[in-house]
Order: C-alpha cells, then sequence, then structure tokens
C-alpha cells in the first residue's frame, strides 16, 4: 500500500507542467493580456486565534504601463470596495462613507507583483523577484493546476510576504488562486472562477469615483 500511495505520489509530480513551461508561456501571453476579471472567493486567516474569515465578491484589473489598476468589490459578508490606483490603494467603506488609503509608493514593484500574480506577470519579473520552486500538480476547484512557490528576493518585500503560491491552470497563464503567507503564519487566500482575460468591459469596471461628502483618512 505505501508502495502504490508513492508511486501515485510521484505520477502526480510529473505530470504538472515544469515551471520553466509556465513563465515562458506568461512571457508570450504579457504581451497581450491587458485586463482580468473573475469572480473572487478571499480567506484571512490570523493564526494567533486560529481564525479563518471568509469573505467574496469580484475583481477587475488591468494594466497600465507597466502598473496593475482596478478594483475588488466585496458583497458578503460586508460591503466594501477596494481600489488599486498605482501608488496609492485605496478602501471605501460604504456604512461609514470612509476611504481609508493605503499608501504603497516604497512598496509599488511589490505590490504591483501580488496584483500582477492574478493576471499579465511575465516570466522575466518572476525570476527577477522570487526564488521560485515548486511545479507540483493540485486541483482547484476540480480545475488541474500546477502550484508554483515564491519567495521575495527583496528583503523589505520579505517583511510582508514570507511566501507567495500562486496556481496555474494546465496550458494557461494567470492563477486561479494566490495566496500571500506573512512571517507571523497569517496568510490571504484568494481563489478566482469565471475567470476572462480581456473582458469586454467599460472603464467604470475598473475605476473607482468616490460619493459626495466621503471622509478620507491615510492609512500609515
Amino acid at each position: 500500500m505505501r508502495f502504490l500511495v508513492l508511486a501515485m505520489t510521484v505520477a502526480l509530480a510529473c505530470s504538472a507542467e515544469s515551471i520553466d513551461t509556465i513563465l515562458t508561456r506568461m512571457d508570450a501571453s504579457a504581451k497581450t493580456s491587458n485586463s482580468f476579471a473573475a469572480k473572487v472567493k478571499w480567506v484571512e486567516f490570523t493564526k494567533s486565534i486560529n481564525d479563518l474569515y471568509e469573505q467574496s465578491g469580484s475583481v477587475a484589473l488591468r494594466r497600465v504601463k507597466g502598473r496593475v489598476m482596478g478594483r475588488q468589490d466585496v458583497e458578503k459578508p460586508n460591503q466594501f470596495t477596494w481600489h488599486f490606483a498605482g501608488d496609492n490603494w485605496e478602501k471605501y467603506l460604504p456604512k461609514a462613507n470612509m476611504i481609508e488609503v493605503v499608501q504603497v509608493s516604497k512598496l509599488s514593484k511589490a505590490a504591483d507583483q501580488y496584483l500582477l500574480m492574478v493576471f499579465g506577470a511575465t516570466g522575466v519579473e518572476l525570476r527577477k523577484a522570487y526564488d521560485l520552486s515548486g511545479g507540483t500538480e493540485e486541483a482547484v476547484g476540480g480545475v488541474k493546476t500546477t502550484r508554483l512557490e515564491m519567495v521575495p528576493k527583496d528583503k523589505k518585500a520579505r517583511e510582508y510576504a514570507a511566501k507567495v503560491e500562486m496556481w496555474v491552470p494546465v496550458g494557461q497563464s494567470y492563477g486561479v488562486q494566490v495566496k500571500v503567507t506573512e512571517p507571523n503564519g497569517d496568510y490571504n487566500l484568494w481563489t478566482y472562477t469565471d475567470a476572462k482575460v480581456n473582458p469586454a468591459l467599460p472603464d467604470s469596471a475598473f475605476d473607482f469615483v468616490a460619493p459626495a461628502g466621503v471622509q478620507k483618512r491615510i492609512l500609515k
């Protein structure tokens, strides 16, 4: 029995795509992948209290001059919107009529990379920013994927993310699942379904216009 289990494990690992194959495909796809939209389930895990908090909604991203712009709308259990706008990420809280602004200018490259994990990243960019390993096959929602494990090379980036994992469907160049684990063991896990590359969406699907009278708070 142990031999059978081992043999099945080896066979599963061998059937996964190689890291080089995936990164080469990403290089080619990045030339034509300008935008991405999907439904998203977002899980936040807090290790100190062993707590899982699940949220769901949708995400729409596009690449503009090498930067990632767009929005993530969380619908359940509490509504709010993340607006990714270059050096500033804005979190709109409709019940409080407030926008919390996170200034990511010092981490702009790292911040962009995390968004690019979903779509648009090139193999060259990933090799430059991360030490890569993995290459094992895993199923995500019934979809065959190859899991890539990445450790940021930048010391500052490792203060926020000790490890990044991305699950790429066989034959595709985008992630259907991304997990960012912090040094303290907390993690965020995003799972994407109904994914569309270069969807026919209006600018309003990616942009966010604050309502009148909204308050802004800068988070440091």
